[in-house]
This record gives C-alpha cells, sequence and structure tokens, in this order.
C-alpha cells in the first residue's frame, strides 16, 4: 500500500463531494496545484483513471465511481477507528440530543426514556421532533446525538451509522363516513385512484418522485405524521399509517382499516437509530437505544417480517 494512501483517498473523496479541484483546495486549506499532483499519484498507483478532465468540470469516470465506493467505505472504517479511540479517552455525555420523526412510535419511546432515566439520571436530555432531511443536517452539523427515524432512500449514508430498532406495518386508513369505508370490501386497488391520498412529506408534491406508495394523483403533502392524522380524522382522504398511532382510533371506530384485494402485504417502515460515525453512542446512549428498542419490540404494534 502506497503510504499515502488514506490522504490521497480522502483528496479523491473532496473532489467528489466539491464537484471541483479548486474547490476541494479551499476545503482542504491546500494549492489546486497540490490537489491535483495527489489525484495523479493516486491515478498512478491504482493504473486507473478516476476523472475525465476534458471539460468545465472534472466528472468521475466509471472506474472513479467505482472506486469513489470503495473510498466511502475506507473513510467510514477510519472515521469509526478514530471515534472508537476519541471515546477511550473521553467521559459520558450529561448532556445529549435526540431528533424524533413524526412517525416514530410514540409510546414505546417514551418507556425506553423512562427506563433510561431511571438507569441514568444524571443525564439530560432535549428531545426534540424534527423533519426527516433536517435530522440528517443538525447531526452533521454536531447539533444532535442521535437521530430515530424511518429509514428512506433520500437519507445520506455517507459520514452515518445506524442500526435498526422497529419495525412497522403501515396500512391504509380512512374515516368511516369516507366513500372508501363505503364500498365493499375486499376492492380493487385501481378504487384508490378515485379517492384523495394524504402522504408524508417535507417537500412539495412532485408525482414523479414518489415510489409505490404513493396510489393517486390527487395528493395531500403534509410534513407532521399528528396533522396527516386529524386530515384523515377529518375525512379529507385516505392514509397509511402504522397501528401505534391509530390504535385507539380503531378502537374507537373513529378510524376504519381499509381492505384491498391487490394488496396482500402491506409496506413495512423500518425504524433506526442514526448517527455520525464520527460521534457514535457511548455506553449510556447505546443503553438508551437498547430501551427504545426493547419497548418497540414489546409494544403491541410491532410487527414481525415471517421468512420462509
Amino acid at each position: 500500500m502506497h503510504p499515502n494512501l488514506l490522504d490521497q483517498l480522502a483528496v479523491f473523496e473532496t473532489i467528489a463531494d466539491t464537484g471541483t479541484f479548486s474547490a476541494a483546495a479551499k476545503k482542504l486549506n491546500r494549492t489546486v496545484s497540490a490537489v491535483g499532483y495527489t489525484i495523479g499519484q493516486l491515478e498512478d498507483h491504482l493504473g486507473l483513471t478516476l476523472f475525465d478532465r476534458s471539460g468545465y468540470r472534472p466528472q468521475l469516470t466509471e472506474e472513479g465511481k467505482a472506486i469513489l465506493r470503495d473510498a466511502n467505505m475506507i473513510a467510514r472504517r477510519i472515521e469509526r477507528l478514530s471515534a472508537r479511540a476519541d471515546a477511550l479517552k473521553k467521559n459520558t455525555v450529561v448532556n445529549a440530543t435526540l431528533l424524533i420523526d413524526s412517525v416514530f412510535p410514540r409510546e414505546p419511546l417514551a418507556k425506553g426514556l423512562a427506563l433510561f432515566s431511571q438507569q441514568y439520571p444524571e443525564i439530560q436530555l432535549t428531545i426534540h421532533e424534527a423533519q426527516v432531511d433536517k435530522i440528517a443536517e443538525r447531526l452533521e452539523a454536531g447539533d444532535a446525538n442521535i437521530g430515530l427515524l424511518a429509514l428512506n432512500d433520500t437519507l445520506p449514508m455517507h459520514h452515518f451509522d445506524g442500526r435498526q430498532i422497529a419495525l412497522r406495518g403501515a396500512f391504509a386508513v380512512v374515516a368511516p363516513n369516507h366513500p372508501l369505508a363505503q364500498i365493499k370490501a375486499p376492492f380493487s386497488l385501481s378504487e384508490f385512484d378515485n379517492h384523495r391520498q394524504i402522504i408524508l412529506s417535507s417537500e412539495a408534491v412532485d408525482e414523479g418522485r414518489y415510489n409505490y406508495h404513493v396510489h393517486v394523483t390527487d395528493l395531500w403533502a403534509v410534513n407532521t405524521a399528528s396533522l396527516a392524522l386529524d386530515l384523515v380524522r377529518q375525512g379529507v382522504g385516505w392514509c397509511f399509517m402504522t397501528r401505534d398511532s391509530v390504535a385507539e382510533d380503531l378502537a374507537s371506530g373513529r378510524l376504519v382499516a381499509l381492505d384491498c384485494a391487490d394488496i396482500h402485504d402491506w409496506a413495512a417502515l423500518r425504524f433506526t437509530a442514526f448517527w455520525q460515525t464520527t460521534q457514535p453512542p457511548d455506553a449510556p446512549l447505546t443503553y438508551l437505544i437498547d430501551m427504545i428498542e426493547k419497548a418497540c419490540e414489546e409494544s403491541p404494534g410491532a410487527t414481525r417480517l415471517v421468512v420462509g
């Protein structure tokens, strides 16, 4: 291995992130020529051309894209190594900030926090609800220690680690006076097309970006689960909800679950504890995550995948 390989890979990652050699040089506090020389050395060492330099901006070649994935993995391992070494030299946290997305199961969260408070009464917690994209931003900025949120395709993996702590089935619900609730069940999937769907999203509606969880073109997008639930209760539309969030409404008849003949298995939401690789949870925060996971597994809304 080349003695400067780790530094070369770090420079390579920075160029890929910033888009230009000059922007990478500014971020790394180096000259552009030094950055260019380092990448030249890396390309010579690997025997590959990592960037196409023929245009206005350097573009990753196919080989460069493949190497970037490996470079990202190596960087994460180095970050973990450094974080573990730092953790051995530091005391545990006395103040910690948790960021929770709006659909994270609330009752098991509260139970886990109660168990944590009994074990670590000296630790102060700040707990805020936040949109999923803001959780990643605040973790990266160092404004929070842990995020608790539903996994999705837009979450950044670069510089982050995490672990699954809960699995929840999400099924369609409506108010009992909604037209969908009056149709003889089970009804066909196409029937959803005739009625407004309410979705959870931190951005404005963009039909081209949504996945199979979206079944209609008449969409209302809201960024909190509580508002989505209130709208469903008022008969504004139908929505996918987890059992935790609608258990009381279903028991009281305030909401009803829909029965679609063409959907045999409703979607499963995977909830994760999420953190920066450079700031992994210490022993108390690991205990907190363990207790929240335990409470989620024991709650009535828990979902278990059946394999085989």
